[in-house]
């Protein structure tokens, strides 16, 4: 190709997999990023099966859901996929399979805020103790445990039982409460503080509606994971973009069968086999699993 060649390219596609928080809709800063670009397509995925992440053994069936919406989003014409959770679900399973690249929320937002490898930092959540091991999975395959200062979360068990509620903790960051920012706020500074950390991570992507009123507010950087993740998957979309009217293999050829997750969770979702429970309210995590033949928003 010479220097005078016209090369046409076509709008980048980002699918976000999961809202972050129990809505089926894209997020309003999601959406804000996409109304500023002409050249960025934003599409929310919401995984077919996915549930309480409560412990390691439900963990496996929210990975399966979202390696499972990865792929349906690949095949949908994809150019970037972004896992929009802290816990990353799914990410190496999908990276395993696919071409198209697939960035974890978690991942990003820690390696921005290790500065890829040389400062300390702290991760703030609004989750209780018993979802730590969620961050200490991420930190462990990342190899950052010795990077991170602490883990500090904001909440008490009983706050999962509020989720869904108008009073819960994920209501109240929507609404900007200044009790909620102010509780947050105290936790990143004793985090820079007593900890020594040198930047901070909101240990969740439903955090994102308060992301900046933290960052404004704290004497060291506050990394947002959903907002650092679309700036990487961004970055690995336009690195990997196909001219228009170019096609390329989705599949990396490195597993055998890529239909086997996706046949995996139809015959979940189709069998009308009795599923787990799903719990009392909306999860913190991730989407309650629900019937995808209903499109309502699970409540």
């Amino acid at each position: 190709m010479t220097t005078g060649d016209a090369v046409a390219f076509r709008t980048m596609r980002i699918s976000i997999l999961g809202s972050g928080t129990a809505s089926r809709q894209l997020p309003a800063h999601f959406c804000a990023v996409a109304q500023q670009s002409a050249e960025l397509e934003l599409e929310l995925v919401n995984p077919r099966l996915s549930l309480f992440a409560a412990t390691a053994y439900e963990r496996l069936l929210v990975d399966l859901g979202y390696a499972d919406a990865a792929l349906q989003a690949a095949q949908g014409g994809s150019d970037a996929i972004l896992i929009n959770s802290f816990a990353d679900y799914g990410l190496d399973a999908a990276q395993a399979a696919l071409t198209v690249p697939v960035i974890g929320a978690g991942e990003a937002a820690l390696r921005a805020a290790s500065a890829e490898g040389s400062r300390p930092f702290s991760i703030v959540t609004v989750w209780p103790h018993s979802m730590g091991f969620l961050y200490e999975e991420r930190l462990r395959a990342l190899g950052m445990q010795s990077l991170c200062r602490s883990i500090r979360h904001a909440s008490e068990e009983t706050e999962l039982h509020r989720l869904g509620s108008d009073d819960g903790v994920m209501s109240r960051m929507a609404r900007h409460e200044p009790s909620v920012v102010a509780s947050l706020l105290a936790l990143c500074e004793a985090a820079v503080k007593d900890d020594g950390a040198e930047a901070i991570v909101l240990g969740c992507t439903c955090m994102a509606p308060i992301g900046d009123l933290l960052h404004r507010g704290c004497p060291v950087p506050v990394i947002e994971p959903s907002m650092a993740g679309l700036r990487a998957a961004i970055i690995a979309g336009q690195a990997a973009l196909a001219p228009a009217g170019e096609e390329r293999s989705i599949w990396s050829g490195r597993v055998r069968d890529p239909a086997l997750i996706p046949t995996l969770v139809s015959s979940w979702t189709e069998s009308g086999a009795e599923r787990a429970p799903p719990p009392e309210s909306d999860c913190p995590v991730c989407m309650p699993a629900t019937d995808p033949r209903h499109e309502e928003t699970a409540t």
